[in-house]
């Protein structure tokens, strides 16, 4: 059974990556915001592991503009020890972004 409850975790994921990929914000928020009004789901979600992944995701894509609404609009919805489980992605993500800005920069450059 928890195999069962892990992959809705997991697929709450891979489909959070694509819209990110996509650089699709507005679905990224639709698809969060149907899960957190969502009362027939069989379990609450792993919130804190889905912002993890989701969040880290976001910047190694750099993909600010999501990264920063995650922060905004997300992270502050988590309980405290939830908070403070994930303080430390946030130098990591800022670390990621800084790398993705360089690359593009880079690439921009050679064309």
């Amino acid at each position: 059974m928890s195999f069962l409850l892990e992959s809705m975790d997991l697929e709450i994921i891979q489909e959070a990556k694509k819209h990110i990929e996509d650089g699709n914000l507005p679905s990224l928020q639709g698809q969060i915001c149907e899960l957190f009004d969502n009362a027939a789901l069989p379990r609450e979600p792993d919130w804190p592991f889905i912002f993890h992944k989701v969040y880290l995701h976001a910047c190694l894509k750099g993909k600010h503009e999501i990264a920063n609404w995650l922060t905004a609009a997300i992270y502050p919805l988590m309980d405290s020890i939830q908070q403070i489980a994930l303080r430390q992605i946030f130098p990591y993500g800022r670390l990621l972004l800084s790398k993705a800005d360089k690359l593009a920069d880079l690439k921009k450059q050679m064309h």
